[in-house]
């Protein structure tokens, strides 16, 4: 009998998975910091709090980014001293804060769009489109098997 590739196929995928998802944050790392001065982490918590303004709190925020709540606060607190945000205890329990971003804190999301966007741009042109399509579709894929074999 004839030993199926399933395990090595699985493994060379799980290593690629890994292995591109980290270069990307690598990249996303380096790029933030020399463009804008500012982590990867602390882009997306400013893009997350850009596109729900005043209606997200810090779990909410750590889940969308798969961040800790402890690390999604650290950047929060990094961004108020740097003048991009403001936290705000909210008007409608005071259990919980607004966040907000500054007018700095906005200026730096579309700066840092805009770098993402020539980034994506310059490292994607190397990449056929149907190859970019496929590795979507595959992604979408495993995430949704992954995701119901774990409810």
């Amino acid at each position: 009998m004839q030993n199926a590739p399933w395990p090595d196929d699985w493994s060379k995928l799980w290593f690629l998975v890994r292995r591109v998802a980290s270069l990307m944050d690598r990249a996303g790392e380096s790029m933030f910091r020399r463009e804008l001065g500012i982590s990867l982490a602390q882009f997306l918590v400013l893009s997350v709090v850009d596109a729900h303004p005043g209606e997200i709190n810090q779990q909410a925020i750590a889940d969308r980014l798969g961040l800790t709540k402890g690390t999604v606060s650290r950047q929060i607190d990094a961004a108020v001293t740097a003048g991009l945000m403001n936290v705000a205890v909210s008007p409608r329990t005071r259990r919980a804060n607004t966040i907000t971003l500054t007018e700095a804190g906005t200026e730096m999301v579309r700066r840092g769009d805009a770098t993402f966007e020539q980034a994506r741009h310059t490292a994607l042109e190397r990449m056929a489109p149907d190859d970019l399509a496929a590795a979507l579709r595959l992604l979408a894929s495993m995430d949704e098997a992954l995701t119901a074999s774990l409810r």
